[in-house]
């Protein structure tokens, strides 16, 4: 019997799928959404299925996206002969996923957890192998999937205290959906543990897929383009910011500016179609800055540089140091991932909100490698004393690198291991 939780979903999906077209036409105009594939959104597609085995892996957004194409490298490796298909909900996503998966991967915008939408997409591609990445939970999907025979893997899972309690609310749906995989890895031993008090099964724990992702590349001429702009320039970095966090990062710069006239500060937001209202934010703060994507030519009398493009973070890290990890300073967030800065041995400066990688920050930290900041005055003190101990930096840099090395010692094969046998699997049940 499907438990009442799951029961009321369901019925609360049926009764919204009328108000859908709207809501998604309203949040195109916002620019959130890609209003040429509003279809995808209800599980239509011009494409076709390929034939033969086809691996469907489904990730939130640009961070989850850019796991699923290192995933699916292995994967191709392993199994040469098989099709993916990459789902994700973001435009910035779909646009990292056009540029690094090319046409070796077929990406659609993921279904609305609506009956209608799950079912024509579910009818259409017919997967052999779900995965889904860290905690997309989708009932109507993840249900519908199983019951049509698909298998399906929840891979790197990463649920924090609060979605931990969340799901505790609602033990027998939580139970139900989460029993539908015939594999999940946890990224981590709090994840593992809470998985276990909710399935009263034990998954492995297989450590955060995210550390086994090489180091983010820059395009060589992009970067000597914007070092030799930046020469002589004292640069710090502001990453993966939200809403709230810019004006805190600018009232520091602001102070900063006040010791080192000609410093900069490259402020990257973590959705770039954000990018006009944090411009206009840096106005009004008397920080105009130049943004990347309108190839302005530099001056010497810019302050701050505004990264707006996509899939370019190993460029930024490569220009400064240290540098502010986003997602960090505002209570409902959960941070984001320190490893690609740390890769680059760059000193890392977060705030206090960081459980989405609380482990690998915990390491930093004791490794002398991230410092906390949570107030404009405590940040710019930590960059401007970093920037006077040039020794610390170095220190500070290679501390990270050791850590990001440590911790990439969960293999990818782990993960291989678990999957592999569920394409066979598949494959038999096919055939049989």
């Amino acid at each position: 019997m499907m438990p009442l939780g799951l029961v009321l979903y369901r019925g609360l999906t049926y009764a919204l799928s009328p108000f859908a077209p709207r809501w998604l036409g309203r949040r195109a105009k916002r620019g959130k959404e890609e209003a040429s594939r509003l279809g995808e959104r209800f599980g239509f597609t011009d494409i076709p299925r390929p034939q033969g085995t086809l691996i469907w892996l489904h990730g939130a957004s640009v961070g989850e996206a850019a796991m699923a194409l290192n995933l699916i490298k292995a994967l191709r490796a392993a199994r040469p002969e098989a099709s993916f298909l990459l789902t994700t909900g973001t435009r910035t996503s779909a646009e990292l996923v056009a540029r690094q998966g090319g046409k070796a991967v077929i990406h659609q915008y993921l279904p609305l957890d609506i009956p209608g939408a799950v079912q024509r997409f579910l009818t259409h591609w017919q997967p052999d192998l779900g995965l889904m990445l860290e905690s997309e939970l989708w009932p109507n999907l993840i249900l519908d999937a199983r019951a049509r025979g698909v298998k399906l893997a929840l891979v790197n899972a990463r649920m924090n205290a609060h979605s931990l309690r969340r799901w505790q609310n609602v033990p027998f749906s939580a139970a139900r959906l989460l029993n539908a995989f015939d594999w999940i890895g946890s990224a981590d031993e709090s994840t593992r543990m809470g998985l276990l008090r909710l399935t009263n099964k034990r998954h492995a724990n297989i450590g955060n897929l995210k550390l086994s992702a090489p180091a983010p590349k820059a395009d060589k001429t992009a970067l000597k383009h914007l070092k030799d702009a930046f020469a002589d320039r004292p640069v710090w970095l502001g990453l993966s910011t939200h809403e709230g966090e810019e004006k805190v990062l600018l009232a520091a710069h602001k102070s900063i500016c006040e010791q080192h006239h000609n410093a900069l500060l490259v402020l990257v937001p973590r959705h770039p179609e954000r990018a006009n209202n944090v411009a206009r934010l840096c106005i009004r703060m008397g920080l105009p800055p130049v943004r990347h994507s309108e190839g302005t030519i530099l001056n010497k009398t810019m302050r701050v540089y505004l990264g707006d493009s996509i899939g370019d973070m190993g460029l930024w890290l490569r220009l400064g140091a240290p540098a502010f990890i986003g997602g960090s300073l505002i209570s409902t967030l959960t941070g984001h991932n320190p490893l690609e800065a740390a890769q680059i041995n760059v000193p890392i400066l977060c705030g206090p909100y960081r459980d989405s990688f609380f482990e690998l920050y915990d390491q930093l930290v004791k490794a002398k490698a991230a410092v906390q900041a949570q107030t404009a005055p405590a940040i710019a003190k930590t960059v401007l004393d970093l920037w006077q101990s040039p020794e610390r930096i170095q220190t500070m840099g290679a501390a990270g690198a050791g850590v990001a090395k440590s911790a990439a010692h969960i293999p990818m094969e782990e993960t291989l291991s678990g999957l592999l046998p569920l394409i066979e699997k598949g494959q038999d049940d096919a055939r049989a």
